[in-house]
Order: structure tokens, then sequence, then C-alpha cells
């Protein structure tokens, strides 16, 4: 991403419901974290299903290292988390169990932070 503007502009697209949903799949796979937790908040709220969205999803978990954070340490491999977990489907659910069983209490802390923080930008 070469400029400021054009970050802007893919979020203001993502926020504005403008784009696809395999243009969003895709924005899954952006190096940008404001891109990726913008599109994490479209797929929750578009409720979004499908397994490539969960398998994605599930790779984005990884991410919880100092790196990835936006506050008090909650970044986007949380943000995946909680976005599996509040799409509601078994495949998301086994996919967050699976990756629940190897995090310390910290991480899990802050993915139920997420929870609520993601749950409480969909009501708007």
């Amino acid at each position: 991403m070469n400029s400021k503007n054009e970050l802007n502009d893919k979020v203001r697209h993502i926020r504005q419901n403008e784009l696809s949903i395999r243009e969003l799949i895709e924005f899954l796979d952006s190096k940008q974290i404001y891109i990726i937790s913008n599109t994490m908040i479209r797929v929750v709220e578009l409720k979004i299903k499908n397994i490539l969205v969960i398998e994605k999803l599930q790779y984005l978990t990884q991410y919880m290292g100092a790196r990835y954070t936006f506050a008090e340490g909650i970044g986007v491999g949380h943000f995946a988390m909680a976005t599996l977990s509040i799409l509601n489907t078994s495949d998301s659910f086994k996919a967050y169990h699976v990756t629940l069983e190897n995090l310390k209490e910290v991480d899990i802390q802050r993915i139920e932070k997420a929870i609520v923080i993601l749950n409480d930008l969909i009501r708007g």
C-alpha cells in the first residue's frame, strides 16, 4: 500500500459496504491491520460464514504478538478469534476451540475483551 489515501479509500469502501463478498474475503489477506480489522467487522455484520472466511480467520489467529496489537494488547489474532466465536457456526467454533487450547490466559482474556468490543461495534 503506497499511500495513506489508498488505505483510507479501502477502509471507506469496507465501511460503506461497497465491496463484494469476494473482495472482502481478499481483504482478509491484507498486510494492513487497519484493513483486516475493518474487514472482520464487516464480515460479522454481514454474517459471512463460508469456509474460506473461517480458514482465513483461523490463519489470522497466529497474530497475537505485540507487533499486531491495537490497544491494551488486543490485536488482529484476538479479533480473529472473536470473529470466529461470533460467527457461530460449527466450522468457526471448531477453529476457535482448536486455537484456544494452546493459548495463554492473558490471550484468552484479550479474546474475551475483543468479543465485547466487536459486539459493541456491530450493534453501533
